[in-house]
């Protein structure tokens, strides 16, 4: 599959949204992070907000490198708009269901990193530095929403 990635508008603010498609392995979700870091670029965003963002998505990205897909590869989808101050990123992917005591909130009595499977932390991440986290199975596809506040 031939990596696609549509060029961003002048400012993401002027609406068109950064959509890449690519195969599952390590360097390509490099690639496509730092496709979508240049992407928000015109946004002057701080730089708290830059790392966050890319924390989460390479956690997630490899997450689905690594466990969807088993290390075998496949197709990724992404798509990501900002709107009002908010970045909206839908990442879609072909591989093994994604298990959903993985997204559900942490335990409101406390973390405790002992109890969690390989990769559970991770998810701990994810959850917490993301603004809102929703996760969909929709035709043999895992979608994933992960939104960050960007005020």
């Amino acid at each position: 599959m031939a990596d696609t990635a549509l060029q961003p508008p002048a400012t993401p603010y002027d609406s068109g949204a950064f959509i890449i498609n690519f195969h599952a392995t390590p360097l390509k979700v490099r690639d496509a992070l730092e496709t979508l870091i240049d992407y928000l670029g015109p946004l002057n965003l701080l730089q708290e907000h830059l790392d966050t963002i890319e924390i989460v998505l390479a956690e997630t990205l490899n997450n689905v490198t690594e466990h969807a897909y088993d290390g075998d590869g496949g197709p990724i989808y992404m798509r990501a708009i900002v709107v009002d101050g908010t970045l909206s990123v839908v990442i879609r992917d072909r591989g093994k269901p994604l298990p959903p005591s993985l997204i559900l909130a942490d335990d409101p009595d406390g973390f405790d990193p002992e109890s969690l499977p390989e990769g559970g932390f991770g998810w701990h991440l994810i959850r917490n530095l993301a603004s809102e986290l929703t996760h969909n199975r929709l035709a043999r596809w895992n979608e994933l929403r992960v939104v960050f506040s960007l005020v």
